[in-house]
């Protein structure tokens, strides 16, 4: 799976990480949304990866990915910030998945 970033998504990933390391997940997030069919996607700096996440092409940044959850998204992934709210869009070639995602650091 490959994972490309727009110059703007790059400047808020960097600020969110600041000096203290860590690495970024895609996740389909099921949390409260009622079953593990229903949910939404998220972006996560944490300081490891999980137990099943597979690594991420990506030119700038560590990504990681859990193998279960890669069914629900593209080979090819974009995500594009938006300066303005701080927040962030992912698009597949074929579809939009989702926009006004927060990065949440839980390192």
């Amino acid at each position: 799976m490959k994972v490309t970033l727009n110059p703007a998504a790059e400047k808020l990933i960097s600020a969110s990480l600041g000096e203290t390391p860590g690495m970024l997940r895609i996740v389909y997030d099921t949390e409260n949304c009622g079953c593990g069919m229903s949910g939404v996607p998220a972006l996560q700096i944490v300081s490891k990866p999980g137990d099943y996440d597979i690594p991420m092409e990506n030119d700038v940044y560590p990504f990681w990915i859990d193998k279960m959850q890669a069914v629900f998204f593209e080979e090819e992934l974009t995500i594009s910030g938006e300066e303005t709210t701080g927040t962030f869009r992912l698009d597949g070639k074929s579809q939009f998945y989702k926009s006004n995602i927060r990065l949440i650091d839980q390192r």
